[in-house]
């Protein structure tokens, strides 16, 4: 009797599917940019921080540069998802005598840890050096700080305060507090619930400047 050739044949491995592995090489290429720069980050070190080979890499992508483009839409898209979520969670009345609701919405925005404020400031030091990357950090940027304007707008309407200011000037300033109060937590060496509270502090004082009623 014959044997079935195919009896004892294992099943055919499925192969990884082309945004799994897009979605890992980004994560590894923020981690990095974060942790030591665009120009310190070899696409061999993306490579090996996601597992993969450098087919991979540029089988999704032709170059670093053009991850670091992608990342930053990626970012910008995640971070006014991150605003939305936190701002349906909020009960009705909107409390902003509770600075912890303005600390929120930008906190989602930059990010609630030291990763954040480590990558932002790259996007940002790389923008002020490559024209073309600057152009795509500008358009994110500003899309950005449009929709959380739009937001925070909405809040303080919920809350019955009112801004001493435009929506959108509120959000610059608040956004400026946030990457400044970020910086010095992570030059100054600050532990994670030092780093949490001081910049929560600086949040809700400026944010005291800025809404009436409160």
């Amino acid at each position: 009797m014959n044997e079935d050739p195919g009896a004892d044949a294992q099943p055919p491995v499925k192969p990884r599917s082309r945004a799994a592995t897009r979605s890992r090489l980004l994560d590894a290429a923020a981690e990095l940019f974060a942790e030591v720069g665009l120009g310190a980050t070899s696409v061999e070190a993306v490579c090996e921080r996601a597992g993969f080979t450098r087919g991979a890499f540029y089988s999704n992508f032709a170059s670093k540069d053009e991850i670091f483009l992608e990342l930053v839409a990626a970012y910008g898209n995640a971070q006014i998802a991150a605003v939305r979520e936190r701002v349906e969670s909020f009960g009705d009345p909107v409390r902003l005598d509770d600075t912890s609701v303005v600390v929120s919405i930008l906190s989602a925005v930059g990010g609630d840890d030291r990763f954040g404020a480590q990558l932002w400031t790259e996007m940002t030091t790389h923008a002020m050096r490559d024209e073309e990357f600057a152009h795509a950090f500008r358009e994110t940027n500003d899309r950005c700080i449009e929709e959380v304007s739009q937001i925070l707008a909405e809040t303080v309407e919920r809350s019955g305060a009112r801004l001493r200011t435009t929506p959108v000037e509120a959000t610059r300033i608040l956004l400026a507090v946030w990457v400044d109060s970020s910086q010095r937590g992570v030059m100054e060496g600050a532990s994670d619930d030092d780093f949490t509270r001081a910049r929560a502090d600086e949040i809700g004082r400026t944010a005291g400047l800025l809404v009436d009623g409160r």
